[in-house]
């Protein structure tokens, strides 16, 4: 078992009508003091944590291709100078159409970044426009030729269900479109409305629709059997990928394998223990640049917490999840109650087992949060 590092760049061009994540308004001068903060977390971690080799580093956000690409190139000096990297680790960045250059792309493929996760949403400039979203889907294009001509084969693609203004016809569009592009990584994500973000208030006044829940299924279901067409294996809920392209780093979370976390309101597990960063930008240079840890929570996982975990991720991913393995893992008489509410998924065609391997059905995935409540 590897170690993951997640670096958090929460900065955007502006915050999408449907977003929660922490993310604040791009400046120069607010990125370049976020830089040197963030380095210095990283250089202030335990030596008692730098004791296994990394083979997946992150950048998520925000938008991490909006900052200059000699940003994410001096992180990545400092990860190798803390820890040992790995000779295949995977390197993965997040980008919004529009914030990629080819100079850019030159300077991360330089820097070490092999991964590229692009934030299309949509290919329907009617839908972009309805989410907030600055870019087009000719934007998008541009974006993965400039990634290509720049030596990056592995790039995944973000679309989203449920958009105002989609349709049957227009989700069809996105298949097709994504089929020509022929990326090796697809993430397909329902939309999610956080109460507090400003989609969610028009959807509620009725002054924005979205399409119906049962409209949202159906395609999804039409998702997995075109992407399956097209030689991509959904390995989890929301992704799927050609083979050898599933993303390692993602990988790691369904798995419960540890990642260290740097960064705004980043998330931290050590195996012990699962920690997060402070959220608030001013906290956080407040803490960092006094040489304090910005730290804000942290909760020790029990076994009971640690099998929950265990099922609810491990349920996300296609594989399933090894029963018998959990067997000799945890308390016998912990998992009686899990598998009696298992069986009953089963008999309604939620959940399928062979042999020791519990798994979703297609069905079960559309109904996975009301499923995984059952183990919280």
């Amino acid at each position: 078992m590897s170690l993951g590092i997640y670096i958090h760049i929460p900065f955007c061009q502006g915050k999408c009508n449907y977003c929660h994540f922490v993310s604040i308004a791009f400046d120069k001068a607010t990125a370049d003091r976020y830089q040197k903060a963030v380095l210095c977390e990283i250089k202030s971690l335990p030596v008692s944590l730098v004791t296994e080799e990394v083979n997946s580093i992150y950048f998520g956000g925000g938008t991490p291709s909006l900052v200059p690409a000699e940003h994410i190139a001096e992180l990545l000096t400092e990860c190798g100078r803390r820890h040992a990297i790995s000779e295949d680790c995977e390197i993965s960045l997040e980008a919004n159409p529009g914030t990629i250059s080819c100079q850019k792309a030159a300077i991360f493929h330089d820097a070490g970044v092999n991964r590229i996760s692009i934030g299309a949403q949509s290919f329907v400039d009617s839908e972009l426009s309805s989410i907030g979203r600055t870019h087009t889907a000719d934007m998008i294009l541009e974006s993965v030729s400039q990634l290509r001509e720049n030596g990056f084969d592995n790039i995944n693609l973000d679309l989203m269900l449920g958009l105002p203004q989609q349709s049957a016809v227009s989700w069809r569009t996105n298949l097709e479109v994504l089929a020509r592009i022929g990326a090796p990584h697809v993430s397909v994500y329902m939309l999610d409305l956080d109460d507090a973000c400003p989609l969610s208030a028009l959807v509620a006044q009725g002054s924005v629709q979205i399409p119906e829940e049962d409209l949202v299924s159906d395609l999804y279901l039409e998702t997995i059997d075109f992407l399956n067409c097209c030689g991509y294996g959904q390995y989890e809920i929301s992704n799927f990928a050609l083979p050898g392209y599933a993303c390692r780093h993602n990988l790691k979370y369904w798995m419960r394998e540890p990642v260290l976390g740097f960064g705004l309101g980043s998330h931290s597990f050590d195996r012990a223990s699962r920690y997060a960063n402070c959220s608030a930008i001013n906290d956080y240079f407040g803490a960092t640049e006094s040489g304090v840890s910005p730290v804000t929570w942290r909760t020790a996982i029990a076994p009971a917490q640690a099998l929950e975990e265990t099922l609810f991720l491990g349920l996300r991913l296609t594989e399933g999840v090894d029963w018998s393995r959990l067997r000799s893992n945890y308390n016998g008489t912990d998992l009686v109650k899990y598998e009696g509410c298992l069986q009953e998924l089963s008999a309604g065609g939620l959940v399928e087992w062979k042999g020791s391997i519990v798994r979703l059905t297609a069905q079960g995935m559309l109904l996975s949060n009301e499923i995984f409540q059952l183990f919280v």
